[in-house]
């Protein structure tokens, strides 16, 4: 191989990486793109979640443990002891800090809310 085409290869590989690096760039800006979007979804699911945990807390103070029946009281004690009481997921174990939204339905459902007595 000359030199002259020696110069050339360099040359055309310097470019094919130049080329490549640009595309690396461009996925690099796509990712960290996708990556706001996901963190911000996220955040927005946290509030969410935080304002539903404090939403559920007061209908629980509202209704009190002590207007539940006795079975009720049962599935509320197994809930808060670490797991689920609702239809779908009866007996599995809630993962920590975990809420179910089907337990608390299946728990306080059908309490009256201006007499605390069951419907």
């Amino acid at each position: 191989m000359n030199e002259n085409q020696q110069q050339n290869n360099i040359y055309d590989n310097l470019a094919k990486l130049g080329s490549h690096l640009t595309e690396m760039g461009n996925e690099l800006a796509a990712l960290k793109s996708q990556l706001n979007v996901a963190l911000a979804k996220n955040a927005e699911l946290t509030i969410e979640n935080r304002h539903l945990q404090e939403a559920i807390k007061k209908l629980r103070d509202q209704h009190g443990e002590q207007q539940l029946s006795t079975g009720r009281r049962t599935l509320n004690e197994l809930y808060h002891q670490g797991f689920h009481v609702c239809r779908k997921h009866f007996g599995e174990r809630l993962a920590p800090h975990e809420s179910c939204i089907f337990c608390d339905e299946a728990i306080f459902s059908g309490m009256d809310e201006q007499s605390g007595r069951q419907e």
